[in-house]
């Protein structure tokens, strides 16, 4: 692996599928101690059993309870923590005439308030070891819509506006706050929102590892800063006839 992550924690929420899950198997693979937090036992424990550097933990995000008693026992368990990565995400499909309530405020709480409450479980153990880095996950969705998707692309925008603020809180300490763009991808939760879409031309999972691991990796010095993945080059490059 081009990264090497031996002797570090990193912990991922929405881990059990996706983006998370492909996270989670590369980070351990180069050495890292995973902690996945989900809701999905069956899925969280079955990444866990893959690799011996992984460990599941069941936690709902939006939950401030249960998200900050996660993080301290992964912590308590370990001693430190270096890397946070926020995955977990709905995204449902629902046009806003039809919205409810508990529907709006489910999305919220998980999209945005599970960004807050483990960056704010994360943070102080970060800026006591003066190191540390978080990513998180925002659209291009927030600033160009679309159909159906309201409370999704509310709440990446809200994603967008909390990094930039947080990474000014927490920069003095040494701790970085950056946001990856990963571009369409083939994930559960794509193909809930998304069932008419051609899953054969779309990218996968792994292809977010490589940004990922750069903004965990101290070779990414930057903070409050976006990343940007739009696209690929195809796997089997067209021949050129000259």
């Amino acid at each position: 692996m081009a990264f090497d992550f031996t002797g570090k924690v990193i912990v991922i929420t929405g881990g059990a599928s996706g983006i998370g899950a492909a996270t989670a198997r590369a980070t351990a693979a180069s050495g890292a101690r995973v902690a996945v937090l989900d809701v999905n036992d069956e899925l969280g424990q079955a990444v866990a059993d893959e690799h011996e550097n992984i460990t599941f933990y069941h936690a709902d995000v939006a939950d401030h309870d249960e998200t900050t008693t996660a993080i301290a026992k992964i912590v308590d368990r370990t001693g430190r923590l270096d890397g946070l990565v926020c995955c977990a995400i709905v995204q449902p499909l629902i046009p806003v005439i039809d919205m409810t309530p508990d529907r709006l405020r489910r999305v919220l709480a998980i999209n945005v308030e599970g960004v807050f409450w483990a960056c704010k479980a994360a943070a102080p153990v970060m800026m006591r070891q003066q190191s540390g880095s978080i990513v998180l996950f925002v659209s291009g969705t927030a600033e160009m819509g679309k159909p159906n998707s309201s409370p999704y692309t509310a709440s990446k925008g809200a994603v967008a506006g909390f990094a930039h603020t947080f990474a000014k809180e927490v920069q003095p300490y040494g701790v970085r706050v950056n946001m990856l763009r990963p571009g369409i991808i083939d994930t559960p939760q794509f193909r809930g929102s998304n069932p008419d879409a051609d899953y054969t031309t779309l990218d996968k999972p792994e292809d977010v590892v490589g940004p990922a691991m750069f903004l965990l990796s101290d070779f990414a010095t930057m903070t409050n800063s976006l990343l940007t993945r739009e696209g690929s080059v195809p796997k089997s490059p067209a021949q050129v006839t000259v």
